[in-house]
């Protein structure tokens, strides 16, 4: 039926520093634990919620061919939704 979530299983991935509160297939909501960027800097390494997320869709989880955005960036000492 229209609007029913359908409850999911364990994922066998968790993206790191990152705990997911919400998630559909339009929208991935999630509070970033402090330490870790948003979104790089070219100097990271790719440590980064942008780069977690962006692996945790190509993992399968909705076997997404879409890209991640961000849209509400927080500091990297700040944690937070």
């Amino acid at each position: 039926m229209a609007g029913e979530k359908k409850k999911r299983g364990k994922r066998k991935h968790q993206p790191m520093g990152l705990d997911i509160i919400h998630e559909d297939r339009d929208i991935i909501v999630v509070n970033k634990t402090a330490g870790l960027l948003t979104i790089g800097t070219g100097r990271d390494g790719g440590r980064t919620a942008h780069a977690a997320l962006d692996d945790y869709v190509k993992k399968g989880n909705y076997k997404s061919r879409e890209r991640i955005f961000v849209v509400h960036r927080l500091d990297r000492d700040t944690s937070g939704v």
